[in-house]
């Protein structure tokens, strides 16, 4: 049986995962000014995340990357919320393209997880606005990323895979303390 980057990867973040789930789990998002909160908090890191992929190029990495970016979903969510996105600062590193290939895993796993809380604050507020929340079901799937992803990760080191994942990791505990 072949070695699974993303199962190594996984292994290798799952505390740093816990920290993301712990840090994010005290925003109410049947109330909201708590939704609003944690679309906030959301945006803090995937605009700024999104556009250094793109920077980088990361659409040579993960061919249907247009598909996948949420940025515009936060965006247009926070507004029919009444709430202008703030200008995030752009991220101080120049990304490698392993380093992409790890940022991109957790954006995408990020995705998975909001399936879940797009049923929830959809069954306590039927108004809310959910392009962000819900983008996984317009959008291409798990299987489709993990294909690209374990193809393109066999190119590239180790630890600069580890450093994306960890770093994008880092910035949501970051910005849900933030609040």
């Amino acid at each position: 049986m072949q070695d699974s980057i993303r199962l190594r990867l996984r292994a290798a973040t799952a505390a740093q995962h816990e920290r993301v789930d712990a840090a994010f789990s005290s925003y109410n998002l049947e109330d909201q000014a708590g939704y609003r909160a944690f679309l906030l908090a959301h945006l803090r890191v995937v605009q700024p995340v999104e556009v250094a992929l793109e920077k980088s190029g990361i659409a040579a990495l993960i061919t249907d990357w247009p598909a996948r970016q949420r940025r515009h979903a936060l965006l247009a969510d926070l507004e029919a919320l009444g709430t202008a996105g703030p200008l995030t600062e752009p991220l101080a590193i120049r990304p490698t393209p392993g380093w992409c290939l790890g940022a991109c895993y957790v954006l995408e796993g990020s995705r998975l997880g909001n399936r879940l809380l797009a049923r929830r604050v959809a069954a306590a507020n039927p108004g809310a606005p959910l392009h962000y929340l819900a983008h996984s079901d317009t959008t291409p799937s798990w299987p489709g990323f993990l294909e690209q992803f374990e193809q393109g990760a066999k190119q590239q080191p180790w630890d600069q895979l580890l450093a994306g994942a960890r770093d994008c990791f880092d910035l949501f505990v970051t910005a849900a303390k933030l609040g």
